[in-house]
């Protein structure tokens, strides 16, 4: 589930929950100066045996650089404003150990908001901002438990979701509140209906195929047209499936005609736009259609 605090760093939790199963960082390591650099230096990347300990009094001294530099774009706890991403999923600082990721990041050039470039931060201010960022994602993984409790999405504002859903979210080109979602809010809760339109299966209840199926139509220069299942699709052949069942691979070329139709494309597409508010405004708005 993409479970996100509003604003927006664009994929949850969709992205917190699935990466809080994945990232080799676990929560309550804190103490005294990294013992992971001791003798080695900066570490290279993660690896299952490498976990950034966070230096509470370097983390103390980030929070100063953060409210000086980042509070504006990236929020009091990192987790993004309309102005910037929520870093509590940005795989720079997924990978990141002791600045390993974040420093050269910082040093290639990023505005801060005193309009100083970040390459101008020192070293050690990097590693203290390094700590601090690691400090709120531990937090983040030690209460992604709460992530699966419906009422953790339940932050948005209805009114403005259902405007996102008539106007800049284009909802209403594929659906209808009195339409094909009537009673969606009565039937699913908010977290399931947050899954169901970023990550749509296509399949409503008792459909007995799959109606998000990418199909396919191949017209070659001489012959009737053949439309299919997509099976696979790169710069060589084409492979579907066709009514009955038949697979059937055509070589590509300059006088076959190809045309791809995605029933989620435009899901797809909001995935990757869509913004944290909206998300919540959204999902505020689908579970009053009772």
């Amino acid at each position: 589930m993409r479970r996100v605090t509003a604003p927006h760093a664009r994929l949850v939790a969709a992205l917190a929950i699935t990466l809080a199963g994945g990232v080799a960082v676990r929560a309550g390591h804190e103490g005294a100066a990294s013992r992971q650099t001791q003798g080695r230096g900066v570490l290279s990347g993660p690896g299952p045996g490498e976990k950034h300990i966070v230096d509470r009094a370097a983390a103390d001294r980030g929070r100063a650089v953060w409210a000086a530099e980042c509070i504006t774009c990236h929020g009091t706890q990192a987790r993004g404003t309309d102005r910037g991403p929520n870093l509590m999923r940005s795989l720079v600082l997924l990978r990141d150990r002791n600045a390993s990721e974040l420093g050269p990041f910082l040093k290639k050039g990023h505005e801060l908001q005193s309009g100083r470039q970040a390459g101008t931060l020192t070293d050690a201010q990097v590693q203290d901002v390094g700590h601090f960022l690691h400090q709120r994602l531990n937090e983040v993984l030690a209460k992604g438990i709460d992530f699966f409790k419906p009422e953790a999405v339940l932050t948005g504002n209805a009114q403005a979701g259902a405007s996102f859903f008539a106007g800049d979210g284009k909802c209403t080109a594929c659906h209808a509140a009195t339409g094909n979602l009537a009673g969606v809010g009565a039937r699913y809760d908010a977290v399931t209906l947050q899954q169901r339109f970023l990550f749509p299966s296509g399949r409503g209840r008792g459909a007995a195929a799959n109606t998000a199926a990418v199909t396919v139509t191949v017209t070659p220069a001489s012959g009737a047209a053949v439309s299919g299942v997509l099976v696979q699709l790169d710069d060589f052949d084409v492979t579907l499936r066709d009514s009955n069942g038949t697979t059937r691979t055509f070589r590509r070329s300059p006088s076959l005609k190809v045309v791809k139709t995605d029933p989620l494309q435009a899901h797809r597409l909001l995935l990757d736009s869509i913004t944290d508010k909206q998300i919540h405004d959204l999902v505020a708005y689908l579970v009053t259609l009772k």
